[in-house]
């Protein structure tokens, strides 16, 4: 079976936090990571061509492919950005008595 890092990046450690928690606690991922951003440059407002400079934190969240919906959506309704990136990445060999841990502390 794989498992899914669920990415989102955040505008600071305390965004990250409240919304890895509260992905916890609904037992939608087993754990979350956070990642300290030096930089990130995007385009934004769209269409302008301007280039905006942020700093901010990425939350991995290792979860099952089934919860990812859940997770989105959950991340959309809580987090500050209007349009949150919000990806995954696919763990396709995983031991096998940490998946036992994984599923068995996900969706009770």
């Amino acid at each position: 079976m794989k498992i899914l890092w669920v990415l989102v990046n955040c505008s600071s450690v305390k965004e990250a936090d409240a919304i890895g928690k509260k992905i916890l606690h609904k037992r939608l991922a087993s754990c979350f990571d956070i990642f300290p951003r030096l930089a990130a440059q995007y385009f934004w407002p769209p269409k302008t061509g301007k280039i905006e400079t942020a700093k901010g934190c990425l939350l991995v969240l290792e979860t099952l492919p089934k919860y990812f919906k859940k997770i989105e959506k959950e991340v959309k309704r809580m987090h500050s950005d209007a349009l949150p990136f919000i990806g995954s990445i696919e763990i396709g060999n995983v031991d096998q008595k940490y998946l036992t841990w994984m599923r068995g502390e996900l969706g009770r």
